[in-house]
């Protein structure tokens, strides 16, 4: 793994007196591997023909599909207790034991499970779950059963979950809890979009920040025009092209005049954004996001990102867009799914950072990299020789 460390300039926020990451921590780091098993690549030339077939929604079994039975597996290996919270199914997943004191713990992941934004969480998702919590003692995981779409698109779902997410928040907070925000697929694009929101409008002082977000295969942008995506079509195992735009329109149909103040601020900012629950919607794409809240407040943001994962070409965007300079961010996002293969290691280049004149305020900077477009206003960043230009080190892919 190639690691720089981006020297930030000090930024108001929260600011944790024990906070469990170091100052070395505040870094970029891209680790980048390679390798594929026999018997993973010949699963995987067996399943793709026939892949359209394994990402299909089935019909919904029961009048709530948010309600969820815990897999036998996870209940042998962790308790589990299911609450509602302000209308959202949640479960508390916690390590077996066998005292009948009420125990507390340093941290909680609150994990949001993928499913095309339309499925409730798999066998596979209450395994994986139960292996984290198996391994990390100290840790409490809430699984939270979000509404599905169609039934509930993004205009009705996304105010819901930041309802129960708050409460959540809160109450670990008052129980100095440290939170993880995690998600696969979908659920990271909600565990980025909902953390990216909630915290413009979130008093630090009185309920603590989430630690970090933790992005794994996350769908960043549902316009999904990456033209890398029909390349990576090809060598996807699993998901398509196809696949992807039809879970996109099923949760985020268009253009929405529902009552913008649904359970979510939208006071306006500095910033030109599309508060329409379209595609170009913050709460909706987080490639649109302010990933500023996060560095002011120190979240970290971890991801994986596969190089044969049609969701991957967007990933890397959005990495790639905050790996500016003066950002406090731990962007890491290894590929280590066993069936991706991966083309080089990363190197370390130094660049130069200039400020955007279009969205840099007395409040906030904007940086970005010369020759590059900014992420918020779009405009191509350009500078002459006689430009002065502050530098940084970055790993670039």
């Amino acid at each position: 793994m190639t690691t720089q460390t981006v020297n930030p300039p000090t930024v108001d926020g929260y600011r944790d007196s024990d906070d469990e990451f170091s100052s070395d921590d505040q870094e970029f780091h891209v680790d980048e591997r390679s390798g594929r098993s026999w018997p993973t690549k010949i699963l995987h030339n067996v399943i793709q023909p026939i892949k359209p077939k394994l990402v299909e929604i089935g019909k919904v079994s029961s009048a709530d599909p948010t309600r969820c039975k815990p897999s036998r597996g996870a209940r042998k290996r962790c308790d589990v207790q299911e609450n509602k919270v302000e209308g959202i199914w949640t479960y508390d997943m916690t390590p077996k034991s066998s005292d009948a004191e009420k125990r507390s713990y340093s941290r909680r992941i609150l994990y949001f499970a993928g499913g095309g934004w339309q499925a409730p969480p798999s066998g596979q998702h209450w395994t994986f779950c139960a292996e984290m919590i198996n391994r990390l003692q100290d840790t409490r995981l809430t699984l939270v059963s979000y509404p599905l779409a169609p039934k509930d698109p993004v205009q009705d779902a996304f105010p819901a979950i930041c309802k129960t997410y708050n409460v959540l928040l809160k109450q670990s907070s008052d129980l100095g809890e440290r939170v993880i925000v995690a998600g696969d697929s979908s659920g990271g694009n909600i565990a980025l979009c909902l953390v990216t929101w909630t915290m413009r409008h979130q008093d630090v002082h009185a309920v603590r920040p989430p630690s970090a977000i933790l992005a794994i295969t996350a769908t960043t942008d549902l316009r999904h025009n990456h033209p890398d995506i029909k390349k990576v079509d090809k060598v996807d195992p699993i998901l398509s092209e196809s696949s992807i735009n039809a879970t996109a329109g099923a949760w985020a149909p268009g253009h929405s005049d529902v009552n913008q103040q649904n359970g979510t601020n939208t006071e306006k900012t500095d910033r030109n954004e599309k508060l329409d629950w379209s595609a170009d919607d913050p709460r909706v794409s987080p490639i649109h996001a302010d990933v500023g809240v996060c560095i002011r407040n120190n979240v970290k943001i971890h991801g994986i990102t596969a190089s044969h994962d049609v969701l991957g070409p967007e990933a890397v965007e959005f990495r790639e867009r905050y790996s500016t300079p003066h950002r406090r961010t731990n962007l890491s996002m290894p590929g280590r799914d066993p069936g991706i293969s991966y083309d080089s290691s990363p190197d370390t280049k130094k660049m130069p950072g200039v400020l955007c004149p279009q969205c840099t305020t007395t409040e906030k900077e904007v940086w970005v990299v010369p020759g590059h477009s900014c992420p918020y206003c779009g405009n191509l960043i350009r500078v002459s020789k006689n430009s002065t230009a502050s530098t940084f080190n970055m790993v670039e892919r």
